[in-house]
């Protein structure tokens, strides 16, 4: 059995992003986003897995509330 895609995953419910993280779609690239801002971005062509695009998020997440003093 395949591994499902991010967009697949994201649409199934199954992409667990922290609050307030979203992703975008195109034909290309996957934008990583948190409000309006670009957070990180991936190919959809090197086959970018959902693990990879999770761990990202929440690397930026912790990031975020370490420098929040």
């Amino acid at each position: 059995m395949e591994k499902p895609t991010v967009l697949e995953a994201y649409r199934a419910g199954k992409l667990s992003l922290p609050p307030g993280y979203g992703l975008e779609f195109d034909a290309d690239s996957i934008l990583l986003r948190k409000g309006g801002a670009t957070v990180a971005a991936f190919s959809v062509a090197a086959g970018t897995t959902p693990s990879r695009v999770t761990k990202a998020a929440w690397e930026d997440y912790t990031r975020g509330e370490n420098n929040s003093a």
